[in-house]
C-alpha cells in the first residue's frame, strides 16, 4: 500500500507522519531557512557568510531532526525558541549543527532577534548553542555555550576530541575592538578572522578562548577526521589591495587610506605613497611594474578556496596533504618572471589528476572510508556556494600527487547555466556521506544563478534547496533523487519581517540546510592536541645545544612567539615551474638545480618575512567604515627583532645559512608569508599563501616552497640538520635581557631583574582583603578580617574563633588563580595559630575548585597539627617569627588551568588564626638546585659550618632548615652554623629563591662519643717478647680504635705484636671521625717481667724438665746457686742454640734461655 505523503509541515512541534523517503540508519539533524535570493554577504555564500543582518539571513528557520521512521521534530520550537508569523525580538535563524562524539547532543549557531518596528536598526550576531534531548521521546533543551566571544559572529562549531569547541569567528585578532571587523583581501568586506577554540568548562572566556589560525581572508567549516586532523576550507587571496589600486590608478572612489599602525589611536593618512610591499604588484599597477625592483615580473593575482589541515591545537597548519593548486589543477596562473624561458604558464592539463577541481567547500569525511572527503566545488558568487559534488581521498601520509580526486556529480554541475545541457542536474552543496554508504545533499533543481523571482516586499528565491540522496546518473556520475525528498513534501512556513525599512513576507517551502547524521562517532585514537615533539633531526640539534624543547616551547608561549625552521630553501617542488627553481645559496657552494634545465641559476641570500598588519581603511579618512584590511609589511614584531640572529639584510630578513637552512622567531597568531631575495634584496621566489602559528610552536619544514614528492632535481625532501637552527638556539639560550643571571628561556619576566618566576598569586594583604571574596555564610560576628601590625606579618588575614558562638561554622576567603603556561606549580602560605586548649581548637582547610565542578581539599590541619605556638587562653597573636610556619601544597595537577583557591576556617571555639604571604609560583627551573658542603656525621653537641657550593643569581635568598640541632647563625645567607644535639638522626635542607620549591637535603647522623672499657692486655714474655692489647668499647654504629693517641685508627679492636712501651687508647665511630673518646685508664703499659728462673712459669728446682730463664743482665742464675740437671735432661741455650745434656748452668749472659 502506498504510504501517505505529508504535503506541508506548518508550525507543528511533532509530526508522527511516515514520509516517503529512503531508509536511514540514524536520525538526520538539519536546519530550515527562509529562502533568501540575496547573494553577496548572505549566510549561504562562499565567504562573508557569517553576517547576521536581516538581509543576510531572514528570520524564521528552525533546527529539525528527522528520525529513521520518517518522523520530524522541530527542536528549537519545542525548546521555546523562534516565532511564527511576524518575526520580532525572539525570532531566530539557525545553521551549522554538529553532533557530539556520543551522539547525544549537538552544537549549532543561532541568531536571535529581529526589528520589532520599521526603521529599527539593531546589530545581531550568530552565537553558539548546544541542544540535548535528541531522542525521539525526549524533550529538547537548548543552552547558550559559555565562554564564547559575545558581540561577535561565531559559526561552524565542532566538538574537539577533548570536548573543547572549535569554531570560526569574526572576533578581531587579539580581541582588539578597534580592528573589528577584519576586512578581506578581495572585496574589503567583513570576514571571519580565523578558527578559534573555547573551553566551555573554563572559569571565564579569557581562560578558555584561544585563536588557532589567523586568516586574512577567512577559514570555514572545520571538521575532525579519523586521524584527528582538523580539516577545513581556507580562502587564500594573498594579493595587493585591488580597491586601493583602483583608487590610485582610476580614482575609483573607494576612499582607501592607511593607518600609521594597528593602534587604536593610529593616525590615518593618504593612500599615497603606496606602502604595500608584498607580493608582486597586480597587473593594473603598470607604474609599479616599471620600477627597477619589479622589472621583468608579471602582475600577480591570487584567489583559491583550498582544503587545509592542522593539528587540533592549531599547530602544523598547511594544505591538506600538501594538496595545492598544482595538484588540484582547476586554476590557471602565469609565471612570475616573463623573461625566464624555464618558467611557464600553468594549465589544468599539467595537474596529476584527470579530474581537476578549483575549490572545495563544506567538506565531510566518509564514516566508512577514513580519509575520503566529500565537498562542493562552486564559484564565488551567485549560486550560494552550490555547484558540483566532488571527493578527495587524502588519508594521512598520502603524497599530494597520489591523492585521488573524483567528480561525484557531472562536471556540468560545477557552474550555473541558464541553458544547461542534459548532464546538468542542478546545483549541490553540503554533501553528507552516511554510515550506510549513501550520500545526502542539499540540492536545487535550478541550474542558473539565483535571483529574486518575487518582489521586493515578497522576495522569492529561484532556488528550492531540499535534502535528497544521490543516485546513479550517467556513467560514473550521480544525481539527486528528486522523487524522494528526505522530508517528503517539505516544510512550509509563513513569516513576515522588517528589513528594517520595508515589511517583507514569505510563504512557502523552507530551504533544508546543513544536514548531519546523529550517531556515535569514535574519537580519534591519536588526537593531535598538545604535540610536544619535533622531527628527530631537529630534536638532535636541541639536545646538542643543551636546550630543553619543552622549556623552549614554554618560553615561546610566554612571549606569544613561535619558531620557523626550514632545512633547505633551495629545494622546490618539481611541479612548480612558475617561479625560479634553480637556486644557489649566496657565498656557498650549496645549490639545487634541475639537471634538465640547469641555466637561469638564481643566487639567494635572504629569506625575508612579512606579517599581515591591519593598516588599510576605506570609506575616506573623515567617513571611515568600520574595520581594517590586512596588508603585508616586512616583519617588524619587536620580540622577533630581539631574539633573531643578526642579519646583514633589510628589515624582516634572515640570512640563509650555507646549507640552505633558515630559522627565525616570528609572532604567533598573526598571518605571515615570505620571499627569497638575492644579495641586493631583489625578490626571487614568493610564497603564495598566508600561514600562521600558535604561541609556543616550533614549526619545521623541509623546504620553504616545498616538494610534494620530489624536488626540481628529482630528489626527496631534504634531511640535513639545519645549521640555522643550531646557530639560533645557541644565540637565544644565552639571552638575559635584564641581566639577572636567569636566561630568558627560563625567565617569566625577562625585562624585570627583580623577579623571574611566574607568580600568578602573591598576596601580602597590604591592601587588606580587597582581592578576595570574603564569605561569611552564617552571617555571624566571626569572619576573616585584615589585621595590622602583626609581628613578623605586618598586615595579615585573621579570624577570631574565640568569638564564635556555635562551633562548626565556617568562613572562607576565595580567589581565582590562572595557572596557564605553568608546569610545576606550588602554593605556599604562612600560618600562625595557637589552640585554646586540648578541647577547644579550630581547623584550616584549603580547597581547589575547578570550573567543571571539581572540589579537592588540598590542605587540612587542625588542633595541635595546625598550631605554631603553645596553647593559650588569651587571644592569640604571634609573638615573633618563630610562631609562624610556612606551608607548601603541590598544585601541579592544576597546571595549565584556572583554579579557585578557598581558604576555609572551621571554628571549634578555639583561638585566633592568621594567614599571610599566600603565593602561587612555578617551580624555579631557572635557578639551579642548591648544593652545599659540611659535616654529615657530626659528634653530639658539636658546632659545624655548612656552606653553599652552587652559584645563583645575585640577590637570591636562601632558606635553611635544620632538624636535630640548632641553627645558630646564617639564615638567608650562603652559609650557616649549626650546633647539633645529643645524638640520633637529623638533617640540613636549603632552597634557593622561593618558598616550597625543590630543596636539597643532607641526612645527618649525630653520633655520641663511644664508651671505652678496660682493655684485655697480654704482656711480653720470654718466648713471645711482644704484647697484645684488645680494646673494649660501645657506641653508635661501627667503631674504629687507636692506641697512639689518635694518630691512626683501625677497625679491629685487637692490637698485637706491641713492643714494650706506653700506649694511649682512643675510639671513635667509623662514620664520625671527629667524635673521639679517650680511655680514662690511659696510659696502658707493656713491660718485661723481672729476672726469673722458672720452669713453665714456676720457679724451677732440680729435676725440672724444662726451664725458661729470662735475664735482664749478666749474673749468676737465680735462687742463689747453680742448678743441677739430671743426666739425660736437655737444656736449650737459646742465644747460642746449643744443647747441653745435664750439667750445671752457671753465669749466663742477658737473654732468654
Amino acid at each position: 500500500m502506498k504510504k501517505p505523503l505529508l504535503h506541508f509541515v506548518s508550525a507543528l512541534f511533532f509530526l508522527p507522519v511516515l514520509l516517503h523517503a529512503q531508509p536511514l540508519p540514524h536520525p538526520i539533524l538539519f536546519c530550515t531557512q527562509v529562502p533568501n535570493p540575496n547573494g553577496f554577504g548572505s549566510s549561504m555564500e562562499t565567504f562573508g557568510n557569517h553576517n547576521a543582518s536581516m538581509d543576510a539571513v531572514p528570520r524564521g528557520g528552525d533546527l529539525y531532526i528527522r528520525y529513521p521512521d520518517g518522523t520530524l521534530k522541530n527542536l528549537t520550537q519545542l525548546a521555546g525558541y523562534g516565532q511564527n508569523g511576524m518575526q520580532g525580538a525572539t525570532a531566530i535563524a539557525v545553521r551549522d549543527p554538529h553532533v557530539h562524539w556520543d551522539g547525544q547532543k549537538a552544537l549549532f549557531s543561532m541568531v536571535v532577534g529581529a526589528p520589532t518596528q520599521q526603521y529599527q536598526v539593531n546589530t545581531y550576531h550568530w552565537q553558539l548553542y548546544e541542544v540535548t534531548g535528541l531522542g525521539q521521546n525526549d524533550t529538547p533543551v537548548i543552552t547558550l555555550v559559555p565562554n564564547q566571544p559575545a558581540g561577535y559572529n561565531n559559526v561552524n562549531p565542532i566538538y574537539g576530541t577533548d570536548d573543547r569547541i572549535i569554531f570560526a569567528s569574526d572576533r578581531a585578532r587579539g580581541g582588539y575592538a578597534h580592528l573589528y571587523p577584519q576586512l578581506d583581501e578581495y572585496e574589503t568586506s567583513r570576514i571571519v578572522s580565523g578558527l578559534w577554540r573555547l573551553d566551555p568548562k573554563a572559569c571565564n572566556m579569557a581562560d578558555g578562548l584561544e585563536m588557532l589560525t589567523h586568516s586574512p581572508s577567512g577559514d570555514f567549516s572545520p571538521i575532525i577526521d579519523h586521524a584527528g586532523r582538523v580539516v577545513f576550507t581556507r580562502w587564500d587571496h594573498l594579493q595587493r589591495d585591488q580597491q586601493a589600486d583602483a583608487d590610485i590608478m582610476n580614482n575609483a572612489g573607494y576612499g582607501t587610506f592607511n593607518y600609521t599602525s594597528e593602534a587604536a589611536n593610529a593616525t590615518p593618512f593618504n593612500i599615497y605613497p603606496d606602502i604595500e610591499v608584498f607580493p608582486e604588484p597586480r597587473s593594473s599597477r603598470t607604474d609599479l611594474l616599471a620600477l627597477p625592483e619589479w622589472q621583468g615580473f608579471n602582475g600577480q593575482t591570487f584567489n583559491i578556496f583550498n582544503p587545509w589541515m592542522m593539528n587540533e591545537d592549531g599547530t602544523e597548519l598547511e594544505m591538506l596533504n600538501h594538496l595545492g593548486r598544482h595538484e588540484m589543477g582547476g586554476n590557471y596562473f602565469d609565471a612570475n618572471l616573463y623573461a625566464d624561458p624555464n618558467l611557464h604558464y600553468f594549465y589544468s592539463s599539467s595537474a596529476p589528476t584527470p579530474n581537476p577541481i578549483r575549490s572545495m567547500f563544506q567538506m565531510q569525511e566518509s564514516p566508512i572510508t577514513p580519509g575520503l572527503f566529500y565537498g562542493t566545488e562552486a564559484g564565488e558568487f551567485g549560486s550560494h556556494a552550490s555547484g558540483m559534488i566532488v571527493s578527495v581521498f587524502a588519508p594521512p601520509g598520502t603524497n599530494a600527487e597520489q591523492v585521488l580526486i573524483n567528480h561525484i556529480t557531472h562536471p556540468e554541475t560545477r557552474t550555473p547555466d541558464s541553458n544547461p545541457p542534459p548532464e546538468h542536474t542542478g546545483l549541490y552543496r553540503n554533501p553528507l556521506p552516511l554510515s550506510n554508504g549513501q550520500v545526502l545533499v542539499m540540492h536545487t533543481s535550478e541550474t542558473d544563478y539565483d535571483q529574486n523571482i518575487g518582489t521586493s516586499s515578497m522576495p522569492k528565491s529561484s532556488y528550492d534547496y531540499r535534502l535528497r540522496f544521490l543516485i546513479p546518473h550517467t556513467g560514473v556520475y550521480l544525481k539527486a533523487d528528486t522523487l524522494n525528498n528526505l522530508t517528503g513534501a517539505g516544510i512550509s512556513k509563513t513569516v513576515s519581517w522588517w528589513s528594517p525599512d520595508q515589511l517583507r513576507t514569505y510563504s512557502g517551502l523552507l530551504w533544508e540546510t546543513f544536514p548531519v547524521e546523529v550517531r556515535p562517532t569514535p574519537r580519534p585514537v591519536n588526537p593531535t592536541n598538545g604535540v610536544e615533539t619535533v622531527p628527530t633531526i631537529e630534536q638532535s640539534l636541541f639536545t646538542a645545544a643543551n636546550v630543553d624543547l619543552h622549556d623552549f616551547k614554554k618560553f615561546l608561549r610566554r612571549n606569544n612567539i613561535s619558531m620557523l625552521v626550514t632545512r633547505d630553501v633551495t629545494s622546490r617542488d618539481d611541479a612548480d615551474e612558475q617561479q625560479p627553481f634553480n637556486l644557489k645559496v649566496y657565498d656557498s657552494a650549496h645549490q639545487t638545480v634541475d639537471v634538465a634545465t640547469p641555466d637561469s641559476l638564481y643566487t639567494v641570500k635572504y629569506m625575508r618575512f612579512v606579517q599581515a598588519d591591519q593598516l588599510r581603511g576605506w570609506g575616506g579618512q573623515s567617513n571611515t567604515h568600520p574595520g581594517r584590511r590586512p596588508i603585508a609589511q616586512y616583519l617588524h614584531d619587536s620580540l622577533s627583532t630581539v631574539y633573531n640572529l643578526p642579519t646583514t639584510g633589510p628589515m624582516g630578513s634572515q640570512n640563509i645559512s650555507p646549507d640552505g637552512s633558515v630559522a627565525a622567531i616570528v609572532p604567533a597568531n598573526r598571518a605571515l608569508s615570505w620571499q627569497l631575495a638575492d644579495s641586493i634584496n631583489r625578490s626571487i621566489v614568493h610564497e603564495r599563501l598566508w600561514l600562521s602559528t600558535v604561541p609556543g610552536e616550533v614549526r619545521v619544514c623541509t623546504s620553504c616552497h616545498g616538494e610534494s614528492n620530489l624536488n626540481q632535481a628529482g630528489q626527496p625532501s631534504p634531511t640535513n640538520p639545519p645549521l640555522a637552527l643550531t646557530d639560533l638556539l645557541n644565540h637565544i639560550k644565552v639571552f638575559d635581557r635584564d641581566n639577572d643571571g636567569i636566561t630568558d628561556i627560563y625567565d617569566a619576566y625577562p625585562t624585570d631583574p627583580s623577579r623571574h618566576i611566574a607568580e600568578p598569586l602573591s598576596e601580602e594583604f597590604l591592601a587588606g582583603l580587597v582581592n578576595w571574596i570574603n564569605e561569611n555564610p552564617n552571617s555571624d560576628a566571626v569572619s576573616w578580617q585584615a589585621q595590622s601590625a602583626v609581628p613578623c606579618g605586618g598586615t595579615s588575614a585573621a579570624i577570631n574563633n574565640q568569638a564564635a558562638n556555635v562551633p562548626g561554622t565556617f568562613d572562607r576567603l576565595r580567589r581565582f588563580v590562572d595557572l596557564d603556561n605553568l608546569d610545576d606549580v606550588k602554593l605556599s602560605f604562612k600560618v600562625a595559630y595557637a589552640r585554646y586548649d586540648a578541647v577547644k581548637f579550630d581547623r584550616l582547610r584549603v580547597h581547589a575548585l575547578t570550573c567543571d565542578g571539581g572540589d579537592e581539599i588540598i590542605y587540612d590541619k587542625s588542633g595541635s597539627e595546625l598550631a605554631t605556638a603553645p596553647d593559650q587562653t588569651a587571644l592569640f597573636t604571634p609573638a615573633d617569627c618563630n610562631q609562624w610556619r610556612t606551608e607548601c601544597v603541590n598544585l601541579t595537577a592544576y597546571a595549565g588551568k584556572t583554579v579557585e583557591l578557598v581558604f576555609e576556617n572551621v571554628s571549634g571555639w578555639g583561638n585566633r588564626l592568621f594567614l599571610d604571604s599566600i603565593r602561587v609560583q612555578e617551580l624555579d627551573t631557572g635557578n639551579p638546585l642548591p648544593t652545599f658542603s659540611g659535616e654529615e656525621n657530626p659528634c653530639a653537641n658539636d658546632v659545624q659550618a655548612y656552606t653553599l657550593t652552587s652559584t645563583h643569581p645575585p640577590g637570591t635568598t636562601y632558606l635553611w632548615d635544620v632538624s636535630g640541632g640548632t641553627l645558630q647563625s646564617g639564615q638567608g645567607t650562603t652559609g650557616i652554623s649549626v650546633q647539633w644535639g645529643a645524638g640520633g638522626e637529623g638533617s640540613v635542607s636549603v632552597r634557593a629563591g622561593q618558598a616550597c620549591v625543590a630543596t636539597t637535603t643532607k641526612a645527618i647522623s649525630i653520633h655520641a662519643p663511644p664508651v671505652i672499657n678496660a682493655p684485655a692486655v697480654t704482656q711480653p714474655g720470654c718466648l713471645v717478647p711482644t704484647g697484645t692489647i684488645v680494646q673494649s668499647a660501645s657506641g653508635s654504629g661501627l667503631l674504629e680504635y687507636s692506641i697512639n693517641n689518635g694518630a691512626s685508627y683501625q677497625a679491629s679492636p685487637t692490637f698485637s705484636g706491641l713492643a714494650v712501651g706506653s700506649y694511649q687508647l682512643m675510639a671513635r665511630p667509623q662514620a664520625a671521625p671527629s667524635c673521639t673518646a679517650t680511655f680514662t685508664g690511659n696510659p696502658v703499659l707493656l713491660s718485661l717481667p723481672p729476672n726469673t728462673l722458672a720452669v713453665d712459669g714456676t720457679p724451677i728446682s732440680s729435676g725440672t724438665y724444662r726451664a725458661e730463664v729470662l735475664l735482664h743482665s749478666a749474673g749468676m742464675v737465680a735462687n742463689g746457686g747453680n742448678v743441677i740437671f739430671s743426666a739425660g735432661q736437655e737444656v736449650l741455650l737459646n742465644p747460642l742454640f746449643e744443647v747441653q745434656l745435664g750439667g750445671v748452668l752457671e753465669v749466663l749472659l742477658p737473654g732468654c734461655y
